[in-house]
């Protein structure tokens, strides 16, 4: 990818952060741009799956214990 619409991002970082990113992007031998996307879709996926979880604790269903779901498939010993 790259390009100017990639580094236009890249500038609006500050100095600090943009140093940090520049350090970590030569410890991964990439580019500072394709790091920072990197990050981007990660944090947007945890984001996602933070949510996936919201929803499904908020369906209130039973847990069952180790133990309750050897005995429920037989597998108690």
């Amino acid at each position: 990818m790259g390009g100017a619409s990639e580094h236009r991002y890249l500038g609006a970082l500050d100095t600090e952060l943009e140093k940090a990113l520049a350090r970590a992007a030569r410890r991964a031998k990439t580019s500072p741009s394709a790091l920072l996307r990197e990050f981007v879709l990660e944090g947007l996926q945890e984001k996602d799956d933070y949510r996936a979880v919201l929803a499904f604790r908020k369906k209130r269903g039973h847990t069952y214990t180790h133990a309750q779901v050897k005995k429920r498939l037989g597998l108690a010993g």
